[in-house]
């Protein structure tokens, strides 16, 4: 008989190696496929679920409460996160699915999303492609799955793919030129800075809060300690994590823009799997941080935005062109956008436009969609 077990509310010793099981089978012999799990952020509560028949372990699916989540955007949402199935299995998915949203309707929430790789949304085109890093993968039948059991779909999220080739100098030049119109120079964060550093993660915190809930930079945020800055500076500077920063002259010039982007590690993984090593574990990190990021040609972009002051008067178009110039100087000859919202047109058409006066030579786009139940009658 099929049925649901509770695997309390942490993962350790065999219940964890029965987690990433579960997935290495549900993705057995899809070799874009490289395992990842964000971890628990402060204010989550979770309970893990693993989806039996017969004593066979099937699926896998986590009730998530973000307290953060609700208490910042006012929103009573909980999360399934990590849902996986078994292809053979996938009718029984509604099983587990089911039994996560009685889980979180029992708490008293108003509603639910899916979450993936920590990202609230699925994958809905692009399979075909090695996804990038911290986006979601999953196969296609999981959207439906979840229409079926009641979910609806909401925002349409994009993520493009560029192969770089020649940069063009007078896009460079238009970005250039910008600053110079607006008296803001763009420098590298100091993370030396304390100051600097804590006024870019609320700027972050400020841009991001409204999508996800959360501030992606929340490490920087806990900038409080002289072993935690001194751990940052060097994972930062060993994993080529670069941010920028967009700020008025002068010594107290205001900080209005932020963009980073780091090296895709899904290639290095990839790579690792490719030539029969195991990509998992402290091992493969080690490699990681041991030369194999400087190794890595495709980049992703962390995290990009403006200050609500600068918003609709043309800034993000004109600084593309020069933002992207900053990632080729880097050494990277591919990029990933990251997630874009589909109805913010105006960006995705710049970007095409870009790509086709810079003739870049392939422009692949993948599409996510945000799944979201609600619970009231």
């Amino acid at each position: 008989m099929t049925h649901v077990k509770s695997l309390g509310n942490s993962l350790k010793g065999k219940d964890r190696l029965t987690w990433r099981n579960i997935a290495e089978d549900a993705f057995e012999g899809d070799d874009n496929y490289i395992q990842f799990s964000p971890g628990m952020r402060k204010g989550e509560e979770r309970e893990f679920f693993v989806l039996l028949d017969e004593g066979e372990k099937i699926g896998r699916a986590c009730a998530t409460v973000d307290k953060e989540w609700i208490e910042k955007k006012g929103e009573k949402i909980g999360f399934i996160d990590d849902f996986t199935i078994l292809p053979d299995h996938k009718k029984d998915g509604s099983i587990l699915i089911k039994h996560c949203l009685s889980v979180l309707k029992d708490k008293g929430l108003d509603g639910v999303f899916v979450r993936n790789n920590g990202f609230p949304a699925l994958q809905v085109e692009g399979f075909e492609h090695p996804p990038p890093a911290y986006l979601p993968y999953n196969p296609p039948f999981y959207v439906d799955l979840f229409l079926d059991d009641g979910f609806q779909r909401e925002k349409e999220w994009h993520n493009i793919h560029l192969k770089l080739s020649s940069i063009k100098e007078e896009d460079i030049f238009v970005g250039e030129k910008r600053l110079k119109d607006l008296k803001m120079e763009v420098i590298k964060l100091n993370l030396r800075d304390k100051r600097a550093v804590k006024e870019y993660s609320d700027l972050v915190h400020r841009t991001f809060i409204g999508h996800f809930g959360f501030n992606p930079r929340e490490f920087i945020a806990g900038y409080d300690t002289f072993f935690k800055r001194i751990f940052t500076r060097i994972t930062t500077r060993i994993m080529r994590f670069q941010i920028y920063v967009g700020k008025y002259k002068g010594k107290d010039g205001k900080m209005v823009i932020y963009f980073s982007f780091f090296p895709d590690i899904n290639v290095f993984f990839k790579s690792l799997r490719e030539k029969g090593k195991n990509p998992f574990g402290l091992i493969a990190m080690l490699k990681l941080m041991l030369g194999g990021a400087k190794k890595i040609k495709r980049a992703k972009v962390g995290s990009i935005g403006l200050d609500e002051n600068i918003r609709n008067i043309g800034v993000a178009s004109d600084m593309l062109g020069y933002g992207l110039n900053l990632v080729a100087k880097e050494g990277y000859d591919e990029i990933d956008t990251g997630v874009m919202l589909a109805e913010n047109l105006p960006v995705l058409r710049i970007v095409e436009k870009i790509a086709e006066r810079w003739g870049i030579e392939e422009v692949i786009l993948m599409k996510y969609c945000t799944l979201s139940y609600n619970f009231s009658p």
